[in-house]
């Protein structure tokens, strides 16, 4: 029924230029059906129903779609229990960059409301309830310092004073909820006891990694050597060789595994310490170490004293990812999923480890973080839940509205995913988007709906019943190559498709209809075959009054012309009628006020174009102010009522009297899409805002 704009056509800018890069600056006159078509109207007479109240528009909510954007910076489990907590950064809806955390529980990811303003950076967790994380360091120097708390109460800011202006806390370690090790830059460390911050004399060395199974032991990586703290003071054991420690991770006193790499971040080795021996080599899993946010991401230990060290193997373009894990004193070896963006963190808790990946989409820059679950050969990756934010270039370019105060809407988030949402204008809830790539939809009832457009290759359409998708089998007659369904109408679930296809052997592009019968497509051609894809000024929309009336309007260029040709395809009973309407103007949707009269959006060149067509199939422009336009929407809320909307012009309400249609500018300004379902109720929205009418 309505024509959708393609991804990158989410702008109206893009808009705009699209079209004027398509279509050339017209003439004064346009052959339309034998008689001359007006480049410019003139000014609207009166409007005929004067009865009708103009629509009061309003600024309400955009229907975007609400995804996550959690970016993963660190995981921290219990010993015991099944709870883990991945804290980090995310986007708020005003684009600033504020904390992000997610609790596991066992069984899914959780957001959880976090009392800080920018990101977080480390955690660690002392029982299944009770975590404390550090705060990224800030630019702003003076003292003050902050940190966020986990207790069965929720999250909770504490502030405090660094000794000075230059130190920041970089890792923390937590024996119990009421003793945690904080560790910073220029060799400062201090406790934490719950409530507030005491410093402890400055470390030997600096630390990059911290682990505390008591108020009286934790061990340290300290560079090029180890660092143990005993209650009272700090301990160094340096390294024989040249590596420089990595990572280390206890899970009793005196009981750790320590990562070991080179000088040039490679060849890890890992590094026991029992009661018994400091620190002494403990084999060599092979490999290369895996970094994250804050180096390499290296030994895990859970509190049965398994320990795991995350590594990567085999060619350094497509490398293996792989976890060593070592049980009293044996290696075995499991390769993980390779995941489908960067690993930043892993933890451990007995049974499973929990690897943290972020995924980026580089072009628009937004993100979103997975982690995969697991031990041995069983993995399984799952999304993080995190608080629902607006991607960047998130627009709705489609929406129907069967009833008042209900309406679906399709678009685009981040330049690329699909995304389908409900709501009335003022609340949107998203839903699974139902194609990968969505033209068009139609419903029939509020809940009942079609949405159509491809899968890959082949032209696809979905049906939504009881809140749930089903996608219909592709249209893929033996003619067709490649292809999209890009317009739908329905009466009542008896739907209507249009579209455009490649043929086989490259021999051209053309149109189709198509409706199910039986559980089968009846899929028929029509027209003359163009070049490609891209000789489609307008992409093929239609509308259906009736089960057996239709009207599709396409434009395109023809082989060998300059100029776009618009055509239309009526169906009356069981045939299709293809007509040629005329050169040099764009149709880009059609809507009928009723099996007699229906009315086509587009443009002639840059002044924009509005047809009506009456019961004879005989198409007249419509008189109307805007000068400088190009409509795409049209939407008729009865026989005597439509409304147009597009860029350069208001949202025009057209009123049908006896003398034909007349035009009347009465609402928001550069509308890509209108949507009515009654009177007195329209949805109207361009890419950055979206407008109510009532």
């Amino acid at each position: 029924m309505r024509q959708a704009l393609s991804p990158p056509e989410m702008s109206a800018y893009n808009v705009r230029m699209r079209l004027t890069r398509i279509i050339p600056v017209a003439a004064a006159t346009v052959a339309l059906l034998g008689g001359v078509l007006p480049a410019v109207a003139g000014p609207a007479g009166p409007e005929v129903d004067a009865r009708t109240r103009t629509l009061e528009w309003t600024r309400t909510n955009d229907p975007v779609a609400l995804r996550p954007s959690t970016v993963a910076r660190d995981i921290g489990c219990s010993p015991t229990g099944a709870a883990c907590v991945i804290v980090g950064q995310r986007t708020d809806p005003a684009g600033a960059r504020v904390a992000a955390a997610q609790r596991w529980d066992g069984s899914a990811w959780t957001a959880e409301a976090v009392p800080s303003d920018t990101g977080l950076v480390d955690v660690s967790c002392s029982t299944v309830t009770d975590c404390v994380a550090l705060e990224e360091p800030r630019d702003d120097g003076g003292l003050a310092r902050r940190l966020v708390v986990r207790s069965a109460a929720g999250w909770r800011s504490v502030s405090f004073d660094v000794p000075l202006g230059t130190t920041e806390v970089v890792t923390v370690s937590c024996a119990s909820a009421t003793w945690c090790l904080l560790t910073g830059t220029s060799r400062e460390v201090a406790v934490f006891d719950g409530s507030t911050v005491r410093w402890l004399p400055r470390t030997i060395t600096g630390v990059s990694a911290v682990s505390c199974t008591s108020p009286t032991y934790c061990a340290a990586a300290g560079g090029t050597g180890f660092l143990e703290w005993d209650g009272t003071r700090w301990s160094a054991t340096v390294l024989d060789d040249a590596g420089y420690v990595a990572d280390v991770d206890c899970w009793a006193d005196h009981r750790c595994m320590a990562l070991v790499v080179d000088q040039g971040g490679n060849s890890p080795s890992p590094y026991l310490r029992t009661p018994q021996v400091a620190w002494a080599p403990a084999g060599r899993p092979g490999g290369r170490p895996v970094y994250g946010d804050a180096g390499a991401l290296g030994a895990e230990c859970d509190s049965t004293g398994t320990c795991h060290l995350l590594h990567l193997v085999g060619p350094r373009r497509s490398p293996v990812l792989r976890l060593s894990t070592w049980t009293a004193g044996t290696w075995s070896a499991h390769e993980l999923p390779r995941p489908d963006g960067t690993v930043s963190a892993l933890a451990c808790r007995p049974g499973e480890c929990v690897v943290a990946v972020v995924h980026s989409n580089d072009y628009v820059g937004w993100t979103h973080s997975s982690a995969l679950h697991g031990t041995g050969s069983q993995w399984t990756e799952r999304e993080l839940d995190d608080a629902l934010v607006r991607l960047p270039e998130t627009a709705a370019h489609e929406a129907t509205c069967p009833a008042r105060g209900w309406c679906l809407a399709i678009g685009y988030s981040g330049g690329a995913d699909a995304y389908v949402v409900r709501g009335d204008g003022d609340d949107w809830q998203e839903l699974p988007a139902a194609l990968a790539d969505q033209r068009d939809l139609d419903c029939w009832r509020p809940g009942e709906c079609v949405v159509v457009g491809s899968e890959g290759r082949r032209p696809r359409s979905a049906l939504l019943r009881d809140g749930r998708w089903r996608v219909l089998p592709a249209v893929s007659p033996k003619w067709l190559a490649r292809g999209a369904i890009t317009g739908v109408a329905c009466v009542g679930d008896r739907c209507t498709y249009s579209g455009h296809y490649q043929a086989r052997n490259r021999a051209g592009t053309g149109v189709f209809v198509a409706r199910r019968a039986a559980g089968r497509w009846r899929v028929q051609r029509l027209g003359a075959l163009v070049e490609s894809e891209d000789a489609f000024t307008g992409r093929p929309s239609m509308d259906c009054p009736t089960a057996s009336r239709c009207v599709v309007v396409t434009s395109m260029v023809l082989t060998g012309d300059q100029e776009p040709t618009s055509f239309e395809a009526a169906l009356v009973g069981e045939r299709w009628r293809w007509t040629r309407l005329g050169t040099g103007f764009s149709l880009f949707e059609v809507d009928c006020a009723d099996a007699e009269h229906c009315v086509a959006g587009g443009e002639d060149g840059r002044p924009g174009l509005i047809l009506a067509r009456d019961a004879a199939g005989a198409w007249r422009p419509v008189p109307f102010r805007t000068r400088n336009a190009g409509f795409y929407s049209v939407s008729c809320t009865s026989t005597r009522e439509c409304y147009v909307a597009g860029i350069g012009s208001p949202v025009v309400r057209l009123s049908r009297g006896p003398t034909g249609w007349r035009s009347r500018g009465s609402g928001p300004r550069d509308m890509t899409d209108v949507a009515c379902s009654g009177p007195r109720s329209c949805l109207a929205f361009n890419p950055d805002e979206t407008w109510v009418g009532r």
